[in-house]
């Protein structure tokens, strides 16, 4: 029993806590979410986004019933203005990663089970991209995977993964060995309420300790690229 809970603790709670303090500080310090002092205020934070962003939806779609009947009714003079072009995000721009987590922590709905969902969101899709880089680099199996059938298997995956990520509790299993489920399930909230706990009392001081490792290590590693380059 005792080496079931270190197993479920090292292996379960403590992955399970970085993320949960990865994905939510990056959302604070983005500003997507405004700092807050525990779950209870963090779920009242998300859930009073998810009712804006239900609104914002609802008014949206009403705007647009609107404006199709006017444009119905004024279709010449519609015509003689030229309609705005579509607002274009880059997807490799520097704010696309952290709206990525935070749109997916919306998505799965936030709180333990949300990030739960997609934590395991996440591994699924790690492992498929490694996956595909093992066809990508292996010439043979080229024209044998990459084709038409590649496209429609990803898209049935898509949806597949979304749906094993909402029962997380039945798809993390299979990238574990686990023994009590129980003792599992237990370690994972531990490690949420670790994660939001660091993020709520030390997430600006952690994050900043982190931000300046990250740059130090890059510039660390352009360095000893520049004197490989320079070397005769």
């Amino acid at each position: 029993m005792l080496t079931d809970i270190i197993r479920a603790l090292v292996l379960g709670a403590t992955p399970v806590g970085a993320f949960t303090f990865l994905v939510l500080q990056w959302s604070v310090a983005a500003g997507k979410l405004q700092p807050f002092a525990d779950s209870k205020s963090l779920d009242k934070q998300i859930n009073a986004q998810k009712k804006a962003k239900s609104a914002a939806k609802k008014a949206a779609k009403l705007a647009a019933k609107q404006a199709k009947a006017a444009k119905s009714e004024s279709a010449v003079a519609e015509d003689a203005v030229p309609a705005e072009p579509a607002k274009y995000k880059n997807p490799f721009h520097k704010d696309a990663g952290r709206d990525f987590f935070h749109s997916k922590i919306m998505f799965f709905g936030g709180g333990f089970y949300g990030t739960m969902a997609l934590f395991a969101y996440t591994v699924i899709e790690m492992g498929e991209i490694w996956q595909f880089l093992g066809v990508v680099f292996t010439p043979g199996e080229w024209f044998r995977n990459l084709g038409f059938d590649l496209i429609i298997q990803f898209l049935i995956n898509s949806i597949m993964n979304i749906v094993a990520a909402f029962t997380w509790f039945m798809t993390l299993p299979r990238y574990v060995d686990i023994g009590n489920g129980w003792i599992w399930l237990g370690a994972a909230y531990v490690g949420y309420i670790a994660g939001v706990r660091l993020v709520a009392e030390a997430g600006e001081e952690v994050w900043a300790a982190l931000t300046t490792w990250r740059d130090s290590a890059f510039r660390a590693f352009g360095e000893r690229v520049k004197r490989i380059k320079e070397k005769p």
